[in-house]
């Protein structure tokens, strides 16, 4: 058979494995840029990369696993989170049901942060690293980083500042930390809470 005839007689399935394979490449990359687009409203926050701001008021979440930014999200939808920005923003007038959640999730998932996180004084980190292998490891793996499985998200290299607010705040009941986490981080004195963000601030995420 000759080149011409060869490729006139593949030519119907090649037609026939385009049309199969054409609507998911569509579907997927559609779903990218749908991801993109929703962020354009996390960004005003959070920022392009996801850095958050380095005074603490917004974390980063650039990076952490889909999973982990998807359970979060659904926190604030049902009230189990509070926060009014970001229960207006995970609002279906913003993420109109499961599927731009999971596609705004994948997309943070896949940002690469580069603003660096902010730390603290630095004088405290043994302290801070005993008191975290002492009383969140469990939970949290010994170096802060995402338990995908758990929804956990990650704690390392978060900004110093806002793990120390959210720490002082499940200390007095204010957040929906408190229940878990104010027996624990209730018995630690100011300086060691702070010891802790410090340090958490500095381990680096995995890639």
């Amino acid at each position: 058979m000759g080149y011409d005839a060869f490729m006139r007689s593949i030519l119907p399935w090649v037609v026939l494995l385009v049309a199969h394979l054409l609507p998911t490449a569509l579907a997927s990359g559609g779903e990218v840029e749908s991801g993109a687009e929703l962020y354009r409203d996390c960004a005003a926050c959070h920022s392009k990369d996801g850095g958050g701001v380095t005074d603490g008021s917004v974390p980063a979440i650039g990076g952490q696993p889909a999973e982990v930014v998807r359970r979060q999200l659904q926190r604030f939808r049902s009230g189990a989170r509070t926060d009014l920005r970001m229960q207006h923003f995970s609002n279906d007038d913003h993420l109109a049901g499961a599927k731009a959640v999971d596609a705004v999730s994948r997309y943070i998932a896949g940002l690469r942060r580069v603003t660096p996180p902010a730390k603290g004084s630095g004088r405290e980190l043994a302290a801070g690293a005993a008191e975290f292998a002492r009383s969140c490891a469990s939970c949290h793996g010994p170096q802060g980083r995402a338990v995908e499985s758990s929804g956990i998200p990650a704690l390392a290299a978060q900004h110093a500042p806002y793990l120390e607010r959210k720490l002082r705040d499940a200390a007095a009941g204010q957040n929906s930390l408190g229940q878990s986490h104010r027996p624990i981080v209730s018995r630690l004195p100011p300086e060691r809470v702070a010891a802790i963000a410090d340090w958490l601030s500095r381990v680096t995420p995995l890639d």
